[in-house]
């Protein structure tokens, strides 16, 4: 009997799975309005695309081109495509992805197949996945490298991690999680494809190294799309809007309890809450827009594999619930903007309680461990 429930359960998910990867594809071949394929092309014209949007340009749907110069050039295969053809090609690479990186995150952790098909399910499931196919965001993608270090340690995987940073409010982290372990030749090798994607950009559209060198920051700045969400300290502009500089400082703040708490996760020795903490901090701490929550992934595996080992466990699979499913509800309400604000910065909150909670709870376990012994 208990296995037929199983099975009804995993079905039942299977098919709300399936509808919601239909509803995401349906909406990738309606749109992918942020799949940055017009900026790319006119970059491959020999134009500069940060200085066209800069001086009020505009592409179609929401093409902005705001990431770093490398993203451009890597795109370049898809520049010999029509939109149309170009726009289905990049919906195929996220549809594999997301069932790839759920499938390789619960093997690393170990999951037992049955729990296995529970996460793949609940990610396939969840509105973030959904959100980054339809809107043809690089989401996936840049998780997918971004996680690379943690499994991988020669040069050839090294090198590719540093794709991640084309993601800035993302990849930031990698960068300081080198840093702060010291490991100062991994750092330069994972900033090859980044310095020649901006070598070869400005090449292409005969700009000058220097100027270029800012012009990703300036445009996501002068966008404002996903800077103006709440995140770190944030907060602080609701106090001190008179202060001149404060953008710029809540930016330090939170780049700088980023770095700190690195030293916190560099001391864990297991290594799947490790990577779950390491996704936490990116969230809380740099600006996101929805479908980033799938950097929620690792953290979901951890839980669902010890799901029945604690509380803190359950409690982690719910809260991830929350930002899978229980957001989209809420926005379904038609929400005013207020309470928008209310919600987004509880969710700041939400996201920094379960990276200190796990952490606690890790250390409170460890030393219950030696006391047995």
């Amino acid at each position: 009997m208990k296995k037929n429930y199983k099975k009804i359960f995993l079905f039942l998910l299977f098919l709300i799975a399936l509808v919601s990867l239909s509803r995401g594809i349906f909406n990738a071949s309606l749109s992918s309005q942020d799949f940055n394929y017009a900026p790319a092309v006119m970059a491959w014209e020999g134009k500069n695309h940060y200085l066209f949007m800069l001086e009020g340009g505009d592409f179609m749907l929401s093409q902005n081109g705001e990431y770093l110069q490398a993203l451009y050039i890597l795109y370049y295969p898809f520049t010999l495509l029509s939109w149309e053809h170009a726009k289905i090609s990049w919906m195929i690479i996220n549809i594999l992805l997301v069932f790839l990186l759920p499938i390789f995150i619960g093997k690393k952790f170990g999951l037992h197949k049955y729990t296995l098909l529970i996460l793949v399910f609940i990610f396939l499931a969840g509105t973030p996945a959904r959100s980054v196919i339809g809107n043809g965001q690089l989401s996936l993608l840049i998780m997918a490298f971004l996680i690379i270090p943690f499994y991988f340690k020669n040069f050839v995987y090294i090198l590719m991690s540093g794709i991640s940073y084309i993601k800035y409010n993302v990849g930031y982290l990698l960068f300081l999680y080198f840093l702060s372990r010291k490991e100062f030749k991994k750092l330069a090798y994972s900033l090859i494809i980044i310095f020649f994607g901006w070598v070869i950009y400005c090449y292409i559209t005969n700009t000058n190294l220097i100027d270029n060198l800012f012009q990703p920051l300036q445009l996501a700045l002068h966008l404002k799309y996903t800077s103006e969400y709440p995140y770190g300290f944030s907060f602080l502009k609701h106090l001190f809007y008179d202060f001149k500089y404060i953008e710029q400082l809540i930016s330090l703040f939170s780049i700088l309890l980023s770095f700190m708490l690195l030293f916190l996760i560099n001391r864990l020795k297991d290594n799947n809450l490790k990577i779950s903490q390491f996704c936490l901090i990116i969230l809380f701490l740099s600006p996101h827009q929805f479908y980033d929550y799938i950097l929620l992934l690792p953290l979901l595996a951890y839980s669902l594999k010890n799901f029945f080992n604690g509380k803190i466990f359950q409690i982690n699979t719910i809260m991830i619930l929350y930002f899978y499913f229980g957001l989209r509800m809420i926005k379904m309400l038609g929400v005013n903007t207020d309470i928008n604000i209310v919600i987004n910065y509880a969710n700041i909150v939400i996201l920094a309680f379960l990276f200190f909670y796990n952490h606690v709870f890790y250390k409170k376990s460890i030393v219950t461990e030696k006391f047995k012994k």
